[in-house]
C-alpha cells in the first residue's frame, strides 16, 4: 500500500510541477518529514530545483538551485 501511495504522490507532484513550470519534470528525491510538507528535488528543462508542497494550502513553492548548461566549442 505504501508503494502505491508513493507512486500516486509522485504522479501528483509531476502534474503540479508541469502546471507550475510548463514542461515535464523528473523527480530526483521526495521526502515527507511531517504530514504538512512534502519536499524534494526535480529536474525540469535543464534546471535542478527544490520544491515544497504545503498539504493544507495545496501550494507548491519552487526554488531553482542551478541550470545544467551545454557548452560547445566553435
Amino acid at each position: 500500500m505504501a508503494t502505491r501511495d508513493n507512486r500516486e504522490m509522485r504522479e501528483r507532484l509531476r502534474r503540479e510541477l508541469l502546471r507550475e513550470l510548463g514542461s515535464p519534470s523528473q523527480l530526483i528525491s521526495l521526502e515527507q518529514r511531517d504530514k504538512r510538507h512534502l519536499r524534494g528535488l526535480a529536474v525540469c528543462s535543464g534546471r535542478v530545483l527544490s520544491f515544497v508542497l504545503d498539504a493544507q494550502s495545496q501550494r507548491l513553492r519552487t526554488r531553482p538551485l542551478f541550470d545544467l548548461l551545454l557548452r560547445s566549442r566553435h
